[in-house]
C-alpha cells in the first residue's frame, strides 16, 4: 500500500474543513501533472474518518478511481455499498437521452386459447404447456448517471439536480457530507453550458455541503485571455478565477520551471483564498508555502525544496 500526505501534511495544522461552514477548496493543474493523488488523500481521509463524500466526475468514470484508489490502501467499492461514498458518473453516459419513463398500459389477463389440432380426450381438449417465465434479478447499480442527452436543453439540465439530491441523502444527524466535483470544464467545452449556469451550480451546492472540492485545468492558454480569445476560452478563464476569489484555499499543480527531473514530479503551491483571509475570526488560517513532490510506486512524498525528505 502507498503512503499519501494527509490534508493537515498539505494545508497546515491550524486549518480544519469545518462541517458547519460550507468551504471551497480549489485545486488546479497544468498539463503533465495529475491532480488524482490529491482526490485520493482527500477521500482517504474524510471516508477513515466515518464522513460522506458524494464525488461527482464528468471526466473519468468509477473504474478509473477504484483502481487508483486499491493502489493507495482506498477501497472505493466498499464504501460505495456502505452508502457512505456516492459517486456520480457525469461521463459514461452524459450524451445519452435522458430516459424517459412511461407507464405501459395494462392488458387484461385473457383466458388460454387452444391449439389447432388438440388432441381431444376424456378430460377435454389437452391445454397447450405453461412454461413458466423465469427474471434474472439483476444487481442495483450503486453508480448514479447524468445524462444530458447530444444537444442540452434547459429540460436537460435538470438533470444535473441528482447532485443535489445525492447530496440531501447522505446528509443524516445535521452532519453535511462533503463534495468533489471533477471535469466542470467538460460542461461548459462538450456540452455547451453556460459558465453563469455552472456558477450558479457551485454555489447552490455549496449550501448544501460542508466541503467542496473542485478540480480545474489552469493551463496558460486556458487562464490568460485577449481580444482574439474565444468564448470558451473567456468562460473558462472565468470560472478558475471566480472560483479562485472566493476558495478558502488553493492547491496549484505545475511542473518544475527548469524542466523535468527524475526524483521530482512538479511543484504543490498552497495559496490562501478570499474565502480564509487569516483573520483573527477566521476557523483556520491556511499556511501559504510552495513544496515539491514525487510520485513513486510507494506513494507521495512532499517536501521543501533543496530537502530529501518531507
Amino acid at each position: 500500500m502507498s503512503k499519501l500526505p494527509t490534508p493537515t501534511e498539505i494545508l497546515g495544522p491550524s486549518f480544519r474543513l469545518l462541517p458547519q461552514e460550507p468551504q471551497l477548496l480549489l485545486i488546479t493543474s497544468v498539463l503533465g501533472t495529475s491532480p488524482s493523488w490529491l482526490i485520493y488523500s482527500l477521500l482517504h481521509n474524510t471516508l477513515t474518518n466515518g464522513e460522506s463524500v458524494v464525488f461527482v466526475s464528468f471526466l473519468n468514470e468509477f473504474a478509473y478511481f477504484r483502481d487508483g484508489g486499491k493502489r493507495h490502501g482506498l477501497d472505493l467499492p466498499t464504501h460505495l455499498k456502505k452508502g457512505t461514498l456516492t459517486f456520480i458518473d457525469g461521463f459514461s453516459k452524459l450524451f445519452l437521452p435522458p430516459e424517459t419513463i412511461q407507464s405501459a398500459p395494462s392488458i387484461p389477463p385473457t383466458a388460454p386459447q387452444s391449439r389447432v389440432g388438440v388432441i381431444p380426450s376424456r378430460g377435454g381438449p389437452i391445454a397447450p404447456r405453461q412454461i413458466p417465465q423465469t427474471t434474472t434479478a439483476t444487481p442495483a447499480d450503486p453508480i448514479k448517471y447524468i445524462k444530458l442527452g447530444p444537444s442540452p436543453s434547459p429540460a436537460a439540465l435538470r438533470q444535473l439536480d441528482v447532485i443535489k439530491s445525492a447530496i440531501q441523502a447522505a446528509t443524516s444527524g445535521g452532519m453535511k457530507p462533503k463534495l468533489v466535483i471533477e471535469g466542470l470544464e467538460v460542461l461548459m467545452a462538450a456540452a455547451g453550458v453556460d459558465v453563469g449556469l455552472v456558477e450558479d451550480l457551485v454555489y447552490d451546492l455549496r449550501e448544501v455541503t460542508s466541503t467542496t472540492t473542485i478540480l480545474l485545468p489552469s493551463d496558460s492558454v486556458l487562464i490568460r485571455t485577449s481580444p482574439s480569445s474565444t468564448p470558451l476560452e473567456l468562460s473558462h478563464a472565468n470560472l478558475v478565477i471566480s472560483l479562485g476569489h472566493t476558495a478558502d484555499a488553493i492547491l496549484s499543480l505545475r511542473l518544475l520551471d527548469t524542466g523535468v527531473a527524475k526524483d521530482i514530479s512538479g511543484v504543490l503551491k498552497v495559496t490562501r483564498g478570499a474565502g480564509n483571509l487569516g483573520s483573527e475570526t477566521a476557523t483556520g488560517v491556511v499556511e501559504e508555502k510552495e513544496m515539491l513532490y514525487y510520485e513513486s510506486d510507494v506513494g507521495v512524498r512532499i517536501f521543501a525544496r533543496g530537502s530529501g525528505g518531507h
